[in-house]
């Protein structure tokens, strides 16, 4: 089995619903319906061990999966399991067409500007509900970039070139008192992304899972 750090974000436990050991699900994926179908497995940290979840029930609740997982029958179940992360392996990812990649694919890019100066290397990104954003450690700081292809022109896991406007990088440093808040918040090191292309490519696209 892989280890934890090395599996893939696709979602978070959200709260139990009812007393027959369903919870709603966070999803952090763009295949909820792939990723907590019936039958499919998802991962858990419980204890500092991974444990494997085979989901047995599963249905879509506001908007969200509401899902049951195999011998898990009661709400005390759910509440053992925490409010953590839930994760598949890598190799289970869904291929992706050429020069679209997976967001944990990023973390480590290095990131310049389009005249070739550095601004610093991706360490993860974060969910916005819509696109993500990276987060790009330069020096004791970090810059958050809009994962757009409007801003990143070339935007590749070996390379990422970005068009900020005027005081952008600047604006979105964030201060001492952020980063606190952020630590506190057990945000995901990285989010799940997409596959590695062959070659240079302008923009590219970008899933979380």
């Amino acid at each position: 089995m892989d280890r934890w750090d090395d599996m893939v974000l696709v979602g978070r436990f959200g709260r139990p619903h009812g007393l027959k050991g369903e919870v709603l699900i966070l999803p952090e994926t763009d295949f909820p319906e792939l990723r907590f179908a019936v039958g499919a497995t998802v991962y858990a940290l419980r204890g500092g061990t991974v444990v494997a979840l085979e989901i047995d029930r599963s249905r879509m609740h506001a908007g969200r999966p509401l899902v049951g997982f195999a011998g898990l029958d009661a709400i005390e179940d759910i509440d053992a399991l925490g409010r953590g992360d839930l994760k598949i392996p890598e190799a289970a990812l869904a291929p992706l067409p050429e020069g679209e990649y997976y967001w944990y694919q990023y973390v480590g890019a290095p990131v310049q500007t389009e005249a070739g100066d550095a601004i610093g290397t991706v360490v993860r990104v974060e969910p916005t509900g819509g696109s993500g954003v990276l987060i790009v450690a330069r020096g004791q700081e970090e810059v958050q970039v809009p994962l757009s292809p409007a801003l990143c022109p070339v935007l590749r896991p070996d390379l990422i070139v970005v068009r900020p406007p005027d005081g952008l990088l600047d604006l979105n440093t964030p201060g001492p008192e952020r980063r606190a808040h952020r630590h506190r918040d057990h945000l995901p090191r990285h989010g799940a992304g997409r596959r590695a292309g062959r070659g240079p490519r302008p923009g590219g696209g970008q899933r979380p899972d």
